[in-house]
């Protein structure tokens, strides 16, 4: 059988996707080894998954390697990037009308975090500023879908979103150029987190999380990323290589009263589909569906999978199997795979209801 064969007979079923770890600016990772069913040890620097992933990390491992990339094993081909099988059959994997507007490519980055303490306040760019600065069609507008947030005994769990009223670019620079990184964290507004909530941060607005929490990041393929919180042992990694001057020009320095700012950033609940007991459930707005789309299915019985979309799936809860033509395979909690847009396939619950939550790229007209 030769490569593009088995490409085209492995599309048709679930692409395992292990864990897959990068070495990161902040400590964590143990919940998310925890979620995966990996062996236990304490949070380290190892602390992102990247699922799915077909882009590559600004910041080499350890070693000076790349890293970002996701392997998955093919029958008869052997273990190779997600992002090979991709450019190969790209109307199999991601669909004709996809391709043709975007590329070989996702359009998506998927990972599993969960940081030990406080993430350091830190920005992304929209789309507009990627392309005149970086000459990147994408940004880096992400999303957080809430896995667990225990914090870490001394305080809630949290997420800061946008600036509060008063805070103005020159401020905000000045606290950034003397390293005074408690200042510079409260220019923004802060509210609790808990399991189950989805929030979006648009490329531009400045946020933080923490501390110790769980969650499903879904963003925009890039790893652009301005820290402005930071104590000046690395500035050049911290701007992208920019400078201070233009990487402080990419965040959004409007501001509003707490509640406008939340308003949107929340993602509300909207059921799209029942069929017998199961449903599905998109998890974020109108507004998000230009950069991706998330969507929740709910599994008390069975739900069918047949919308012609690629997709990262990641089993939330629960346990069952996917099935499709090409066979069954059982799934469980903390199980990530890609799926072809050509994988029809049908989710069944099994001793407990199953939650899968899929990961989307753009929509087309985007």
């Amino acid at each position: 059988m030769d490569k593009q064969t088995a490409f085209i007979e492995a599309a048709r079923g679930p692409l395992w996707l292990g864990y897959h770890p990068l070495y990161r600016f902040y400590e964590g990772g143990r919940l998310t080894r925890a979620f995966r069913a990996e062996p236990e040890r304490p949070d380290d620097w190892w602390s992102e998954d990247w699922v799915g992933s077909c882009t590559v990390a600004n910041n080499p491992d350890p070693s000076g390697a790349a890293q970002g990339l996701s392997a998955i094993e093919i029958a008869g081909v052997g273990p190779g990037a997600l992002r090979a099988m991709i450019e190969a059959i790209p109307e199999t994997m991601v669909g004709t009308a996809f391709a043709e507007r975007w590329g070989p490519i996702t359009g998506v980055l998927v990972k599993l975090l969960s940081p030990s303490g406080q993430v350091p306040l830190h920005a992304h760019p929209d789309r507009a500023w990627a392309q005149r600065h970086l000459g990147s069609p994408f940004g880096k507008t992400e999303g957080w879908i809430l896995l667990d947030t225990p914090g870490d005994g001394l305080e809630p769990a949290y997420a800061g979103i946008g600036f509060r009223p008063g805070v103005e670019r020159a401020k905000f620079a000045a606290a950034v150029g003397a390293h005074d990184r408690a200042a510079v964290r409260d220019t923004l507004h802060r509210t609790e987190i808990a399991a189950g909530q989805v929030y979006v941060a648009h490329g531009g607005m400045p946020h933080y999380l923490g501390p110790r929490i769980s969650f499903i990041e879904i963003q925009e393929p890039t790893d652009h990323l301005v820290i402005p919180e930071t104590d000046g042992a690395d500035d050049d990694g911290a701007t992208m290589g920019l400078g201070w001057d233009e990487a402080l020009d990419m965040i959004d320095y409007r501001t509003a009263d707490r509640e406008t700012t939340f308003a949107p950033a929340r993602q509300l609940p909207r059921v799209v589909r029942e069929s017998g007991s199961s449903r599905e459930v998109r998890r974020v707005q109108d507004d998000v569906l230009p950069f991706f789309d998330v969507v929740r299915l709910e599994v008390e019985d069975e739900l069918d999978v047949d919308d012609g979309r690629f997709s990262i799936d990641i089993v939330a809860a629960g346990d069952g199997e996917v099935v499709a033509d090409a066979g069954s395979r059982a799934v469980k909690r903390g199980n990530t795979f890609a799926c072809a847009s050509a994988f029809e396939r049908r989710y069944r619950a099994g001793r407990e209801p199953l939650t899968v939550i899929r990961c989307l790229g753009p929509s087309i007209g985007a």
